[in-house]
């Protein structure tokens, strides 16, 4: 195992984040959610109604870790597509408000914009209704994309993969992203789901989560034991750098080149709405990176991100102080 750094380690490392342009490739959502109170059931199901109060829409999928990586100081470009409908201009708008400076994102006929829709009553979620398309996307789409890395892959420190097995990232897309990627000596972080797990050969780090890993592996994870056991056999598989394991309130575990292991368990918190925790995760790994930080240390500060993720409601970024105060009441000094 690592030796543990101080408190004010962990804080010095944070001033070192941001500057650096990333590609974030993947799919992006429109988080829509509706707030409200319930002070009664319906009479056609034993359900609550919810009196919506208020609705709030925010950048999901993708967009909220290119959103987490501007908030850390960085300059992240989306590659993705939307559906041309209503849903699709109010994700690209927010894209251009919140995030700001250059995308490549295409709207694709007859394909609806992926919504995740999300009730809550007091503050607590009840409901989630999805509304998207696992087709792949068109193959002129896929052209344009790969033509903007291309012409961007010079200028840029890292590439973050989100896979929400939404039908953008295909097979033979992975494949080219990672031949430019080898070829401009490019970092390349990967936030899988299981459909493409084994075509992400070579990358510097994978983040399964625990459930992803254990179907991965075909190995009943009950222990960190286990989970070691399940990294190492991914790891040598993919023969990736790193894998990182994201395991709940059981914490995060990093594994290395040398089958070396550290584990990090989550911190005592309240958690209001764990929505979005994966995506700060992978986003401060990225910026960490970049910055030149190890691994290591940048698990544990990531650790904290996705904590403190979890103490809000809704999906929202995580900053640079947000980070130092989550260290600031946790780690020792």
């Amino acid at each position: 195992m690592y030796g543990m750094s101080t408190q004010n380690h962990y804080l010095d490392l944070i001033t070192r984040f941001g500057g650096k342009k990333v590609a974030v490739i993947g799919d992006i959502m429109l988080d829509r959610s509706l707030f409200g109170v319930t002070e009664r059931f319906s009479a056609e199901a034993p359900i609550p109604i919810v009196d919506v109060k208020s609705k709030i829409e925010q950048l999901g999928g993708a967009a909220n870790v290119a959103n987490n990586l501007r908030a850390l100081g960085d300059i992240p470009i989306l590659f993705s597509v939307v559906g041309d409908d209503q849903d699709g201009k109010i994700l690209s708008k927010l894209v251009e408000e919140e995030i700001q400076g250059e995308h490549f994102i295409f709207r694709e006929n007859n394909r609806p914009t992926t919504v995740k829709l999300r009730t809550f009553a007091r503050d607590r979620q009840i409901a989630r209704a999805d509304f998207e398309s696992r087709e792949e996307v068109k193959k002129e789409t896929i052209e344009k994309l790969l033509i903007g890395l291309s012409s961007l892959a010079k200028d840029i420190s890292a590439i973050v993969i989100e896979d929400y097995n939404k039908g953008l990232l295909t097979v033979s897309f992975i494949k080219e992203i990672l031949k430019i990627a080898k070829k401009f000596e490019l970092k390349v972080l990967v936030d899988p789901k299981f459909d493409n797990f084994f075509v992400y050969e070579g990358v510097t780090l994978f983040k399964p989560n625990i459930k992803e890993l254990s179907e991965a592996t075909s190995i009943e994870i009950s222990d960190v034991a286990h989970v070691e056991e399940a990294a190492s056999i991914l790891r040598k598989k993919l023969k990736t750098q790193y894998v990182m394991v994201t395991m709940g309130k059981d914490g995060i575990l990093l594994m290395d080149e040398n089958e070396r292991s550290v584990t990090r368990p989550a911190f005592v918190r309240v958690v209001n709405d764990p929505a979005g925790a994966g995506d700060t995760v992978i986003s401060v790994m990225a910026s960490a990176l970049m910055a030149g930080i190890s691994p290591e240390d940048a698990m544990v500060i990531a650790n904290y991100g996705g904590g403190a993720t979890c103490e809000r409601v809704g999906i929202q970024p995580i900053t640079p102080q947000d980070l130092k105060d989550a260290i600031c009441r946790n780690e020792k000094n």
